[in-house]
Parts: structure tokens; C-alpha cells; sequence
């Protein structure tokens, strides 16, 4: 066999191995990574997507933003 289709055989599935081993890396990262979701609370009261126990520290924070 050809030298360079050795070197070939050894190559291509040492770079997919390498490939393989970064993303799952990364996915790993991903995950252990802490996710925090932010609400509007301009729209707090219409959006009906938004959960009920954000609505109510919305309401809360509104409250203490009047008071002051």
C-alpha cells in the first residue's frame, strides 16, 4: 500500500475521533452552565405566556417601586 493512504487511514479517523470528543466537550460545558430566564415586566399582566409566580413578583416589584 501507498504511504500516503496509510498516513490517510490513521488521519481521518483521528481527526473524527478528535471532532467527536470537542463536542461532546462542549455539550458537557452546555449543560453544567447555570441558565437564567428573564421577564418582562412591562408586559407581565397581557403576556399570556408568562408563568403565574413571575406575574406575581412582578406585581411585587411594581408595589415597591410605587411606594418609594
Amino acid at each position: 500500500m501507498n504511504n500516503r493512504i496509510k498516513e490517510h487511514l490513521i488521519m481521518w479517523p483521528a481527526l473524527i475521533f478528535l471532532g467527536v470528543c470537542m463536542l461532546g466537550l462542549l455539550y458537557g460545558i452546555n449543560l453544567m452552565l447555570p441558565t437564567t430566564v428573564r421577564y418582562d415586566c412591562r408586559i407581565a399582566e397581557i403576556s399570556p405566556d408568562m408563568p403565574i409566580k413571575a406575574k406575581e413578583q412582578c406585581r411585587k416589584l411594581r408595589m415597591k417601586q410605587n411606594m418609594t
